[in-house]
C-alpha cells in the first residue's frame, strides 16, 4: 500500500511538473525539426525578427502605366530587371507587349498574344511574359508573405497549359543565376484559368506549389525557405507538348507583394 501511495505521488510531481514547465512557455518538439530550439527553451529566433512596414509604393512590382518594361525602382530591396516576352523552338511571341487597356480602369498593362505551334517532341514550348527582379544575382523577398495580380485570359486563349510561377535560384541552372544542376526550371507556381474579365489573384507563399512528377529535388522543399532566392517571376501558356497550333492571348497587370 505504501508503494502504491509513493507511485501515484510520483506520478502526481511529473504531472505538475510538466504543467509548470508548460506555463512558463516551453514547447516540446521532435529533435532535428525545424522548431527544435524550442525544445531546449529558447525563443523562436524567427519570431524574435523584427516586422518591416514596407510602404505600398515600395509592394508594387510593376503596373505598367509609364508604358516602361522595368520592374520599379522603388521595389523594397533594390530592383534593376526588366520584362520581356519569349518562347523558343521556332516561336515569336509579341515583343511590343505593354498595351493601352489595364486592371480597374488603369491606362496600360502587358498584354502576350499570338500563334505558337507546338510540335508534341518534349520541347514544352510556350508564350511567356518574364520579369526579372535584378539583372544579376538574387532578390531578398522575405520582407513579404505573399503576391498579388490581376489577369486576364479571354476565351479565345487556346492554351491547354496555363501557369504562373517564380523562377528561384534552387529551381534555376547556373547560367541563369540558379544552383540547379539538372532536371531544373520547375518552379514554384500556381494553374491558371480563363477569365473574360480581370480577375486578381492573391497567392500567399506557401500557396505556391512545384509541378508533381518531374524536377531535380529542391532542399528544403518549400518556397518559403527560398525566399531570398528569387531571380524572376513569369506566365507561361503552352500546348504542353500536345502537337498543334494554338492561339495565345493573355494580360497581367498591377503586380504586388503583400
Amino acid at each position: 500500500m505504501i508503494v502504491t501511495l509513493k507511485r501515484i505521488f510520483c506520478l502526481m510531481f511529473s504531472f505538475a511538473g510538466i504543467s509548470i514547465i508548460a506555463s512558463c512557455g516551453a514547447v516540446f518538439v521532435n529533435e532535428g525539426a525545424k522548431t527544435a530550439s524550442l525544445g531546449k527553451g529558447l525563443a523562436d529566433p524567427e519570431a524574435s525578427k523584427p516586422k518591416v512596414n514596407v510602404p505600398k509604393e515600395a509592394c508594387f512590382i510593376s503596373n505598367f502605366d509609364d508604358g516602361s518594361t522595368n520592374v520599379s525602382t522603388k521595389l523594397y530591396g533594390g530592383a534593376s530587371g526588366a520584362w520581356m516576352t519569349l518562347s523558343f523552338d521556332g516561336n515569336t511571341p509579341n515583343s511590343d507587349f505593354v498595351a493601352a487597356g489595364g486592371a480597374n480602369g488603369t491606362k496600360m498593362a502587358a498584354h502576350v498574344f499570338g500563334t505558337l505551334v507546338d510540335h508534341g517532341k518534349g520541347t514544352y514550348p510556350s508564350f511567356t511574359l518574364q520579369g526579372k527582379f535584378k539583372n544579376s544575382g538574387s532578390y531578398d523577398a522575405s520582407a513579404f508573405t505573399g503576391i498579388r495580380f490581376y489577369f486576364k485570359c479571354p476565351s479565345d486563349d487556346q492554351a491547354i497549359k496555363r501557369r504562373f510561377a517564380i523562377g528561384t535560384a534552387a529551381t534555376l541552372p547556373g547560367s541563369e543565376g540558379g544552383v540547379c544542376a539538372g532536371d531544373c526550371y520547375n518552379h514554384f507556381g500556381a494553374f491558371m484559368e480563363a477569365s473574360n474579365d480581370w480577375v486578381q489573384k492573391s497567392y500567399a507563399f506557401s500557396d505556391l506549389k512545384r509541378e508533381q512528377g518531374w524536377g531535380s529535388p529542391v532542399v528544403p522543399p518549400d518556397l518559403t525557405d527560398h525566399l531570398k532566392e528569387f531571380i524572376y517571376i513569369k506566365w507561361d501558356h503552352g500546348g504542353d507538348n500536345h502537337a498543334g497550333t494554338y492561339k495565345i492571348d493573355y494580360w497581367a497587370d498591377e503586380i504586388e507583394f503583400f
